[in-house]
């Protein structure tokens, strides 16, 4: 199957043209339900709850396409609060967010991508409250890895192997 760029490029210009109609809706939804959203960082616990409360017992394409909007609201969230822009990597396919709207400039680390729709989906799978604002928290301040303890010292030599 060959990848068709421009294909993809459309479909990107057409998820965020209809985004402020799917927050306006999701916004909605949650006022209906007593819930109020805010797009900031603060929404996070009502946003998971909302989407526990809109995805019991729906169907596995209507869950799916509550993620995505729920990923749009979280994707803004994290937008409007730390800054960035929504873009849709394409240069790299080994890239795990290949072709999947992501924010970048977001943070101080440079290239980092958050996936609002792979944070959405594993809150989808196992419905962990908190995990909205950890993941977030994880890509606003990341901490590298100390993978030091992994390097073997060959004693005879006195060098890591």
């Amino acid at each position: 199957m060959n990848f068709d760029k421009r294909k993809a490029e459309d479909d990107f210009d057409e998820f965020i043209f209809i985004m402020d109609d799917q927050l306006e809706w999701l916004e909605a939804e949650a006022e209906r339900r007593g819930i109020h959203l805010t797009r900031n960082t603060m929404c996070f616990p009502m946003l998971e709850s909302l989407f526990d409360l809109m995805s019991e017992g729906q169907s596995k394409d209507m869950v799916s396409r509550l993620i995505i909007t729920f990923a749009r609201y979280l994707g803004e969230a994290v937008r409007c609060t730390y800054g960035g822009k929504w873009t849709l990597p394409l240069d790299d396919p080994k890239n795990v967010n290949f072709n999947t709207p992501v924010i970048t400039g977001h943070c101080s680390t440079e290239g980092l991508e958050f996936s609002p729709i792979l944070v959405m989906r594993a809150y989808s799978i196992r419905h962990i409250k908190g995990l909205l604002k950890r993941a977030v928290d994880a890509d606003i301040n990341p901490s590298p890895l100390d993978l030091s303890d992994l390097i073997k010292k060959d004693s005879t030599q006195g060098r890591a192997n």
